[in-house]
């Protein structure tokens, strides 16, 4: 394996506070699913608790800032099955939950398109104290038009125009929460009446392309300083973002060989860049179907088919990809040129075929689609999969994508937790220290001091 360290192998729960999302949108219909619940506390209380008793290392939560409007030409479809939508602010949950919780972490998905780089700092350093470390932040540039729209933009940034934004949007992120306060200044000392060294806290009088911030940072250092950092681009300029940035790389994959070749060109590029292979770790979505018998686990996949819908994750495919499989007929290719998730375009068998929008139906009629990794049988099946998949992709570890909630998350503590404890690859020690501590070889709470955000500190003289 190329990874750094294999075993155990890392394991997070993907959610998103919205009702249609997870592995298939169309799921929360079925008679066990509560994502109906997304406006409720309690929901998401459970949710944390369960996963934190199962020991997972984070919940990961995805997030939209507009409707699915492509498909059809309007919102309607994904109003109607409740693609994405409502979606809620992730923000607002992460404070409850993590004073509900006391080891669980928390990935939070920000756009670098539509924040601003002051206010975010603000909201991740505040956050990052209060849970005592254990928040991570997944950079996205965003691919959504009616995002754009909400935003006060006739159109979307061009793929390479978000990245060159993201660019300087780090930088700014770097310069107020690693570099604006030096690791000495604060002396929070009463009798002497001084909180912050003098002259240890200067601004930043960033002047870019496209912010200008004075700063320094509102919030002092926290212990992570900058939130633990998630990216899951997977096109050559997302690759070298993830070389130059990324701590997590999260993958939408599911060949090992296709996962393995990635992560090597990513590896490749970070060591362009001084920073050695281990500094970056990996996780695969990944969709797991399970039950005490391998007769059981069928049953299970049948009854989610049962309740799965091609139209829900068609109108999924149209807002993720902004192509609109409403508009051709089974036989007629598709323009695969698209400004939103490139990676999620399904392409045609062989590789120079136009790809038809019959190819597509047909990759997605199944409720774990043609591009899902799905791991299904009884625990030791799952385990064996798990295992197998691991030797050859070299990940680090898996981001569970419920099909059904709680269900899916229930099972996998129930059954596959202990098969994988019982192998080594699961950690079922309680976790303890920042969400970084636990990805880091050496056990920091802050950033690699080969990485790019390490060379905005302070100096101490």
């Amino acid at each position: 394996m190329s990874n750094s360290s294999p075993y155990p192998l890392l394991f997070s729960l993907y959610e998103q506070a919205s009702v249609g999302c997870g592995g298939a949108p169309s799921l929360w219909t079925h008679p066990l699913d509560d994502r109906l619940q997304v406006n409720s506390l309690d929901r998401w209380k459970n949710v944390a608790i369960t996963a934190e008793e199962a020991n997972l290392d984070a919940l990961f939560f995805a997030d939209v800032l507009g409707l699915y409007d492509v498909y059809g030409g309007s919102a309607d479809a994904a109003l109607s099955w409740a693609v994405e939508a409502p979606a809620n602010d992730p923000f607002v949950y992460v404070p409850a939950l993590a004073a509900l919780t006391e080891r669980l972490s928390f990935v939070i998905t920000a756009s670098t398109t539509y924040e601003h780089p002051f206010a975010l700092a603000r909201r991740f350093g505040t956050l990052d104290h209060i849970s005592n470390g254990r928040i991570g932040w997944n950079i996205v540039t965003s691919y959504l038009s009616s995002a754009a729209r909400n935003f006060g933009m006739d159109e979307m940034l061009k793929h390479a125009d978000r990245y060159e934004r993201a660019d300087e949007f780090m930088d700014v992120i770097y310069k107020l929460l690693e570099g604006s306060w030096a690791a000495d200044a604060v002396v929070a000392n009463k009798a002497e009446r001084v909180y912050a060294r003098p002259g240890s806290v200067q601004p930043i009088n960033h002047v870019g392309s496209h912010f200008r911030v004075d700063g320094p940072s509102l919030t002092s250092p926290s212990s992570q300083r900058t939130p633990t950092l998630y990216q899951a681009g997977w096109s050559p300029r997302g690759r070298e973002f993830a070389a130059k940035h990324a701590e997590m790389v999260l993958l939408p994959k599911k060949d090992p060989n296709e996962i393995a070749t990635g992560l090597a060109d990513i590896h490749r590029r970070a060591a362009e860049r001084g920073r050695p292979a281990g500094e970056i770790r990996s996780m695969a979505l990944a969709r797991i179907i399970t039950a005490p018998t391998a007769i059981e686990a069928q049953k299970k996949y049948d009854d989610l088919q049962s309740n799965y819908h091609l139209e829900a994750q068609l109108v999924s495919y149209a807002g993720d990809t902004g192509i609109d499989l409403s508009k051709y007929a089974d036989n007629e290719p598709l323009t695969t040129e698209s400004n939103g998730l490139t990676s999620y375009v399904v392409k045609g068998a062989p590789a120079d075929k136009p790809l038809t929008a019959g190819d597509v139906r047909r990759k997605f009629e199944n409720v774990t689609r043609g591009t899902d990794l799905l791991f299904i049988g009884t625990p030791a099946d799952v385990a064996d999969q798990i295992q197998a998949h691991a030797a050859t992709s070299g990940l680090d570890g898996y981001m569970i994508n419920p099909l059904v909630s709680p269900g899916t998350l229930n099972d996998f503590a129930e059954f596959v937790v202990p098969e994988l404890t019982s192998r080594g690859l699961y950690d079922s020690e309680p976790k303890s220290g920042t969400l970084r501590s636990r990805l880091r070889s050496d056990k920091s709470d802050l950033l690699a001091s080969t990485s790019y955000g390490a060379s905005f500190r302070q100096t101490l003289s």
